[in-house]
């Protein structure tokens, strides 16, 4: 039992930190794209559209269940394979 449990907190560790590095990873390259876009000059629009894009990732990558444990599987595969 306490082998199991032990498991159950690595992979629950390994995959926050899959998570993270998945979130930061298109994070970066979502506000970099969007930072390369030619924008008229209104900077409000380019700061709401960058905001807007940040919180959509994030709700993407962390909080939507189903990317989430295609994530984890993804991961599995991963450590698997080495």
């Amino acid at each position: 039992m306490q082998e199991t449990l032990q498991l159950a907190i690595e992979r629950g560790a390994e995959s926050w930190q899959f998570f993270g590095f998945v979130f930061a990873a298109v994070v970066t390259l979502v506000l970099t794209a969007l930072g390369d876009l030619p924008w008229p000059r209104a900077w409000g629009l380019r700061l709401a559209t960058k905001v807007v894009a940040f919180f959509a990732v994030a709700y993407i990558v962390l909080i939507n269940a189903w990317t989430r444990n295609w994530l984890v599987g993804v991961l599995m595969a991963f450590k698997t394979l080495g």
